[in-house]
């Protein structure tokens, strides 16, 4: 389980690195003045970029990216926001659904006690059909009316 965390480090290692390389050339080409040293410098840097590319490109690491997070990247924003907001609407949907969820299991347990109080020779149906789909009572205030 080490290789694919370690091709992961290389990959980050080779990405700041290219970073780093293109920020030297941006800076190199701003003050280019174009003497002969200034030119040697130029195209060291350019050259580091491709290999940084190539090094890149050879990596054998397959981790799928989604599109959105792509399209945010393309977009100028940090993917970190993408991540947040889906954590939010995951959470969102979470809460709702686990609403929904309390909501059957006190309707199951009203209903339940409204048929066992008005035909309480069902007791045991309806006990057993609690016990076959692992709901619980729901504490929620007395059922009996």
């Amino acid at each position: 389980m080490s290789a694919p965390a370690t091709t992961l480090d290389q990959v980050e290692n080779e990405l700041s690195q290219l970073i780093e390389t293109l920020i030297h050339l941006g800076v190199q080409v701003h003050d280019y003045a174009g003497t002969a040293e200034s030119q040697l410098g130029l195209s060291n840097n350019i050259n580091k970029v491709v290999e940084h590319l190539q090094k890149l490109h050879n990596t054998d690491l397959n981790i799928p990216i989604p599109v959105d997070v792509v399209n945010y990247i393309e977009d100028g924003r940090n993917p970190d926001i993408y991540t947040r907001e889906f954590v939010e609407v995951v959470r969102k949907l979470n809460q709702f659904l686990r609403g929904k969820q309390l909501g059957f299991k006190y309707a199951q347990s009203t209903l339940g006690q409204k048929i066992v109080n008005e035909f309480p020779e069902l007791k045991e149906q309806v006990e057993n059909i609690k016990k076959r789909t692992f709901i619980e009572t729901v504490p929620m205030g007395t059922n009996s009316s």
